[in-house]
């Protein structure tokens, strides 16, 4: 008589572990949707004040690939003028290149400004073979 319950407990112990090996099979399918690759490990940023200006944002690549940068800013005058708001720029840097961008506050005339929200971000760009600047030692 014991014979068949435990051919009957066997039977219900493989019915629940079907659905887990099933499952743990299954592809996952948030997966097949590629996200956009922002590189901010090989991009160096560094920032000064230029005198009453404004603020100068440089980046320099030390990757091994060449980047286009997009950075954004937001100037507020201090004073009753009314504030410029949001800023962007953009900036493509071969391997080995430094550029930079000035966020200025001159449209805040006498009363002086304030330069905050700075964002930069970076993204691989494809090496142009047509451009010998970009080329690495012995391609073309």
């Amino acid at each position: 008589m014991r014979r068949p319950r435990t051919a009957v407990l066997l039977a219900l112990v493989e019915l629940a572990l079907a659905p887990a090996s099933i499952s743990a099979a299954a592809p996952k399918t948030e997966r097949s949707i590629p996200k956009k690759r922002i590189i901010t490990s090989c991009p160096a940023f560094h920032q000064a004040r230029v005198g009453n200006e404004g603020l100068r944002f440089e980046l320099h690549n030390t990757c091994s690939f060449p980047v286009a940068c997009t950075l954004t800013w937001a100037v507020h005058c201090r004073g009753r003028g009314e504030s410029p708001g949001e800023r962007s720029g953009s900036l493509e840097l071969a391997v080995g290149a430094s550029d930079s961008l000035v966020a200025s506050g001159d449209a805040c005339g006498p009363d002086g400004w304030n330069i905050d929200g700075i964002r930069w971000s970076c993204d691989p760009r494809p090496v142009d073979r047509g451009n010998p600047l970009d080329a690495k030692d012995g391609e073309l």
